[in-house]
C-alpha cells in the first residue's frame, strides 16, 4: 500500500515538472490525461531500472563465483567477461594468468590481445596476436587476423596493417570492421581518396550484413561516415 501511495505521489511530482517543458508540456496540463501519461512514463522508467538492477546483481554473482576457484580456465572466463563489459584494464591480469596457465588454449591469447588493444597497448596486442596467428590464422573466424591488422595500424604501421587486411579479405571477404580499419590505414598514408572509398564501403557492408541477419555496431557506421568527411 505504501509503495502504491509513493508511486502516485511521484507521478504527481513528475506531472507538475513536465507541465513546464516547452511544447510537450501542454499534454501534461490536461487533467487526468497528463497524470496517466506521467504514470506510464514512471512505470517504464521503474521497470528499466529494476531490470538493470537485477542484471547488475547477476553480473556481480557471476564475477564472484568465477573468482572462488583460482584456475586458469576461470581466470580466462573472467577476463573475457570483463573485456566484453568494457573493463579491459581489469581483465588484463586475469588473461595473462590464463594464458600462462593454459598456453595451449588459443582463446586466452585471443582475449588477451583483445584486452591489450582495447587498453591502448597496440604493440603488445600485435605481438600477442602474432603468436596466436602462427598457430591458427583463422581463429575466431578471422577476427583475430583483423584484430592484428587493427593493432598494427594503431601501433603506427599502416603498411603492415594493409597487408594483413588483404589476407583477411582473401580468406573471409570484406567486412565493415575491416573496411573501417583499411580506411584509417590508407588515410594515415595520405591516400585520402582510397580512404574515403573504404569508409563509404562500411555503410554498404553494414546494410548487406543486416539483410543476412547479422549486425554492425551503429557507432562504427557513424564513425566511418564522419571519417569519410575529412
Amino acid at each position: 500500500m505504501l509503495r502504491l501511495v509513493l508511486f502516485f505521489l511521484c507521478a504527481l511530482v513528475l506531472t507538475s515538472l513536465l507541465r513546464e517543458v516547452p511544447v510537450v508540456g501542454a499534454i501534461f496540463r490536461v487533467p487526468i490525461l497528463g497524470f496517466w501519461v506521467s504514470a506510464i512514463l514512471l512505470s517504464v522508467i521503474a521497470a528499466r531500472w529494476a531490470d538493470r538492477a537485477v542484471s547488475f546483481q547477476r553480473r556481480r554473482r557471476f564475477v564472484r563465483d568465477l573468482g572462488v576457484v583460482d584456475t586458469p580456465a576461470n581466470r580466462g572466463k573472467l577476463g573475457a567477461y570483463l573485456v566484453s563489459e568494457g573493463r579491459a584494464k581489469d581483465a588484463l591480469p586475469h588473461l595473462v594468468a590464463a594464458r600462462e596457465g593454459e598456453p595451449e588454449r588459443n582463446e586466452w591469447a585471443y582475449r588477451l590481445g583483445e584486452a591489450q588493444l582495447a587498453n591502448g597497448d597496440a604493440a603488445a596486442a600485435r605481438a600477442t596476436l602474432d603468436g596466436l596467428l602462427a598457430r591458427d590464422e583463422e581463429h575466431a573466424y578471422g577476427r583475430a587476423l583483423w584484430m592484428s591488422a587493427e593493432a598494427a595500424r594503431a601501433a603506427g604501421d599502416p603498411t603492415d596493417a594493409l597487408g594483413r587486411l588483404d589476407r583477411h579479405q582473401r580468406n573471409h571477404g570484406p567486412t565493415a570492421e575491416a573496411s573501417y580499419t583499411r580506411g584509417l590505414a590508407l588515410r594515415s598514408l595520405g591516400r585520402r581518396d582510397e580512404a574515403r572509398a573504404a569508409f563509404r564501403e562500411v555503410g554498404r557492408l553494414a546494410a548487406s550484413n543486416r539483410r543476412l541477419g547479422g549486425g554492425t555496431p551503429r557507432s562504427l557506421i557513424v564513425r566511418a561516415w564522419l571519417a569519410g568527411l575529412v
